[in-house]
C-alpha cells in the first residue's frame, strides 16, 4: 500500500549538522525500519524523479521486496534513535517509506558526536587512528618494493614485513572499532534491536 501523505526528508548535512564534529564507527548488518530514516544523501528530487527509481519499483512489483545486497545500503544511526543514508541506499530507503515496508537491512554505522568522548577515550582512539595510517603508509610502501621487485622474490623478507605491516593495521582498525562500540554502549546509542 502506497502512503497518501509525503514524508519530509532532509539532507545528510542538515541530519549531521547538530552532532558535528563526530565520528563514526561500523556495527553491522541489520533491520531498520524505513520510517525511522528522516535523512538522504542525495536530493529527493534526483531520488523520486531517477531511472533507478522506476527500475526498483518495477521489480519490487514483479518480486516482491529483497533485501540482496543490504551492505549496499549504508546508514548513520543517530544519538536520537534515527538514521540517515549515509552514501548509497537512498532509493530503497525512499521507495521502502513509500510502500510502507516494516522492516529493510541496512548496514549501519554510529555517529558519536566528539563532545560526548572523555578525553582519555578520545586519547586512546587518536592514538590507534595514528598507528593505523602509520603502518598503512609503511605497508604501501613495501607494496610498491614488491610489485617491482616481481614474482622472483616471492617470501622475502620485504613480503613478510608487508604481511605485518598490514596485520598491524588492521589491529589498530579493530581495537578503534572495539573502543567506540563499548563507548557507543556505555553511552546507551546501540540499536534497541541489539538487545543491550
Amino acid at each position: 500500500m502506497i502512503k497518501l501523505f509525503k514524508k519530509r526528508w532532509m539532507l545528510f548535512d542538515q541530519v549531521v549538522k547538530p552532532y558535528k564534529p563526530y565520528v563514526t564507527v561500523d556495527y553491522g548488518i541489520m533491520p531498520v525500519s524505513p520510517s525511522d530514516i528522516i535523512g538522504l544523501s542525495l536530493p529527493v528530487s534526483k531520488v523520486r524523479n531517477g531511472d533507478k527509481l522506476k527500475e526498483l519499483r518495477n521489480s519490487v512489483e514483479q518480486k516482491g521486496w529483497k533485501d540482496d545486497c543490504p551492505a549496499d545500503l549504508h546508514l548513520y544511526r543517530l544519538p536520537n534513535g534515527k538514521y540517515t543514508v549515509a552514501s548509497d541506499g537512498n532509493h530503497r530507503t525512499f521507495l521502502s517509506n513509500q510502500l510502507d515496508v516494516p522492516k529493510i537491512k541496512a548496514m549501519v554505522s554510529l555517529l558519536i558526536p566528539e563532545n560526548y568522548i572523555p578525553e582519555n577515550i578520545k586519547a586512546k582512539v587518536e592514538e590507534y587512528e595514528n598507528k593505523e595510517q602509520t603502518y598503512r603508509s609503511e605497508a604501501e610502501k613495501i607494496h610498491k618494493t614488491l610489485q617491482n621487485l616481481g614474482i622472483k622474490q616471492k617470501n622475502s623478507k620485504e613480503e613478510v614485513a608487508f604481511k605485518n605491516y598490514c596485520k598491524l593495521t588492521e589491529d589498530m582498525y579493530h581495537k578503534r572499532q572495539h573502543t567506540l562500540l563499548g563507548l557507543a554502549r556505555f553511552l546507551n546509542l546501540l540499536p534497541n534491536e541489539a538487545g543491550t
